[in-house]
Protein backbone atom coordinates (compact mmCIF):
# COMPACT_ATOMS: atom_id res chain seq x y z
CA UNK A 1 0.00 0.00 0.00
CA UNK A 2 1.50 3.51 -0.71
CA UNK A 3 0.30 6.47 0.72
CA UNK A 4 0.79 9.98 -0.17
CA UNK A 5 2.75 12.60 1.48
CA UNK A 6 0.65 15.46 3.44
CA UNK A 7 3.90 17.41 4.21
CA UNK A 8 2.78 20.88 2.64
CA UNK A 9 5.38 21.87 0.33
CA UNK A 10 5.80 25.54 1.67
CA UNK A 11 4.90 27.18 4.96
CA UNK A 12 0.45 28.26 5.60
CA UNK A 13 1.35 31.99 5.38
CA UNK A 14 -0.24 34.69 6.97
CA UNK A 15 -4.12 34.89 6.57
CA UNK A 16 -5.64 37.56 3.90
CA UNK A 17 -7.29 40.10 5.55
CA UNK A 18 -7.49 42.55 2.44
CA UNK A 19 -11.07 41.63 1.42
CA UNK A 20 -10.56 40.14 -1.45
CA UNK A 21 -11.43 36.63 -0.36
CA UNK A 22 -14.32 35.05 0.95
CA UNK A 23 -13.21 32.30 4.58
CA UNK A 24 -10.02 31.31 5.49
CA UNK A 25 -7.53 31.71 3.05
CA UNK A 26 -3.29 32.52 3.74
CA UNK A 27 -0.28 33.77 1.75
CA UNK A 28 3.36 32.63 1.65
CA UNK A 29 4.94 34.89 -0.44
CA UNK A 30 7.71 32.85 -2.32
CA UNK A 31 8.99 35.82 -4.46
CA UNK A 32 8.22 38.92 -4.92
CA UNK A 33 8.61 41.49 -7.87
CA UNK A 34 11.75 42.93 -8.43
CA UNK A 35 14.30 43.93 -11.23
CA UNK A 36 14.87 40.36 -12.61
CA UNK A 37 10.99 39.17 -12.02
CA UNK A 38 8.40 41.05 -13.80
CA UNK A 39 5.73 38.80 -11.63
CA UNK A 40 5.00 38.12 -8.02
CA UNK A 41 5.23 34.51 -6.70
CA UNK A 42 3.15 32.68 -4.31
CA UNK A 43 1.85 29.81 -2.62
CA UNK A 44 -1.98 30.44 -1.13
CA UNK A 45 -4.09 27.75 1.10
CA UNK A 46 -7.78 27.81 0.57
CA UNK A 47 -9.55 26.04 3.58
CA UNK A 48 -13.04 24.73 2.78
CA UNK A 49 -15.16 27.01 1.56
CA UNK A 50 -12.90 30.09 1.16
CA UNK A 51 -12.65 31.58 -1.97
CA UNK A 52 -11.15 34.63 -3.81
CA UNK A 53 -13.42 37.67 -5.68
CA UNK A 54 -14.48 37.92 -8.79
CA UNK A 55 -10.84 39.55 -10.25
CA UNK A 56 -9.22 39.92 -13.51
CA UNK A 57 -5.20 40.44 -14.17
CA UNK A 58 -3.95 42.76 -17.08
CA UNK A 59 -1.03 40.45 -17.73
CA UNK A 60 -2.66 36.72 -16.94
CA UNK A 61 -1.94 34.42 -14.29
CA UNK A 62 -1.11 30.95 -14.20
CA UNK A 63 -2.13 28.44 -11.16
CA UNK A 64 -0.60 25.13 -10.26
CA UNK A 65 -2.39 23.42 -7.59
CA UNK A 66 0.03 21.81 -5.10
CA UNK A 67 -2.76 20.01 -2.43
CA UNK A 68 -6.09 19.15 -2.43
CA UNK A 69 -8.89 19.89 -5.09
CA UNK A 70 -10.89 23.26 -5.34
CA UNK A 71 -13.04 25.16 -8.42
CA UNK A 72 -11.79 27.59 -11.10
CA UNK A 73 -14.50 29.38 -13.08
CA UNK A 74 -14.49 32.20 -15.79
CA UNK A 75 -17.33 34.62 -16.23
CA UNK A 76 -19.90 33.69 -17.73
CA UNK A 77 -18.94 29.76 -18.13
CA UNK A 78 -19.31 26.19 -15.87
CA UNK A 79 -16.72 26.35 -12.70
CA UNK A 80 -14.11 23.51 -13.55
CA UNK A 81 -12.95 21.49 -10.74
CA UNK A 82 -8.87 21.84 -10.55
CA UNK A 83 -6.90 19.19 -8.40
CA UNK A 84 -3.35 18.30 -7.63
CA UNK A 85 -1.02 18.84 -10.66
CA UNK A 86 -3.41 20.95 -12.35
CA UNK A 87 -1.98 23.89 -14.32
CA UNK A 88 -4.27 26.59 -15.27
CA UNK A 89 -3.41 29.27 -17.32
CA UNK A 90 -5.34 32.53 -17.67
CA UNK A 91 -5.48 34.55 -20.25
CA UNK A 92 -5.42 38.76 -19.28
CA UNK A 93 -8.41 40.59 -18.53
CA UNK A 94 -10.22 37.32 -17.96
CA UNK A 95 -12.78 37.72 -15.16
CA UNK A 96 -12.98 34.90 -12.78
CA UNK A 97 -12.36 33.33 -9.36
CA UNK A 98 -11.00 30.16 -8.03
CA UNK A 99 -10.98 28.69 -4.33
CA UNK A 100 -11.46 25.24 -2.38
CA UNK A 101 -14.73 23.26 -2.70
CA UNK A 102 -16.89 23.52 0.15
CA UNK A 103 -15.41 20.30 1.71
CA UNK A 104 -12.11 20.24 0.18
CA UNK A 105 -8.65 22.36 1.42
CA UNK A 106 -6.88 23.62 -1.86
CA UNK A 107 -2.99 25.03 -2.38
CA UNK A 108 -1.88 26.49 -5.28
CA UNK A 109 0.90 28.31 -6.53
CA UNK A 110 0.00 31.75 -8.18
CA UNK A 111 2.41 33.32 -10.80
CA UNK A 112 1.07 36.32 -11.39
CA UNK A 113 2.46 39.22 -14.31
CA UNK A 114 2.27 42.72 -13.74
CA UNK A 115 1.78 45.61 -16.25
CA UNK A 116 3.61 48.58 -14.30
CA UNK A 117 2.47 48.71 -11.17
CA UNK A 118 -1.05 46.59 -11.46
CA UNK A 119 -1.14 43.29 -10.95
CA UNK A 120 -4.61 42.62 -10.49
CA UNK A 121 -8.49 44.31 -10.68
CA UNK A 122 -10.49 43.00 -7.46
CA UNK A 123 -14.56 43.04 -8.33
CA UNK A 124 -17.25 41.61 -6.18
CA UNK A 125 -17.45 38.90 -3.99
CA UNK A 126 -18.67 35.31 -5.40
CA UNK A 127 -21.81 35.28 -3.66
CA UNK A 128 -23.15 32.13 -1.63
CA UNK A 129 -25.50 31.37 -4.71
CA UNK A 130 -22.58 31.10 -7.17
CA UNK A 131 -20.25 29.41 -5.31
CA UNK A 132 -23.25 26.64 -4.14
CA UNK A 133 -23.84 26.48 -7.93
CA UNK A 134 -20.34 26.07 -8.73
CA UNK A 135 -20.06 22.69 -5.81
CA UNK A 136 -23.16 21.09 -7.47
CA UNK A 137 -21.31 20.79 -10.89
Amino acid sequence: MTTENTTALFPKGEKLTNGYFTGDAYLQTLLSKDKNNDFVLGSVTFEPGARTNWHTHPKGQVLIVTEGEGLYQEKGKTAQVIKKGDVINIPENVQHWHGATTRTKMVHIAITNYEGENNAVWLNPVTDEEFNAANKN
